[in-house]
């Protein structure tokens, strides 16, 4: 995490990655956790893997 925030205090780390938009989580020790999809972009919204929803009223009728 520290080469990922450039701190090495949980304090500082939790404030770098708020303020840089990164989500995350706190472990039962404090610590600040972030998956590995965060970092490297690879994660997807369920709307966009799967097309999306959309009602039935919205399509065209057939």
């Amino acid at each position: 995490m520290a080469d990922l925030t450039g701190a090495h205090t949980k304090r500082r780390q939790i404030q770098n990655l708020a303020r840089n938009g990164v989500p995350h989580t706190i472990n039962a020790a404090g610590w600040p956790v972030v998956m590995w999809s965060a970092v490297e972009g690879s994660a997807k919204k369920a709307t966009e893997a799967d097309g999306g929803w959309s009602s039935n009223a919205m399509r065209p009728a057939a």
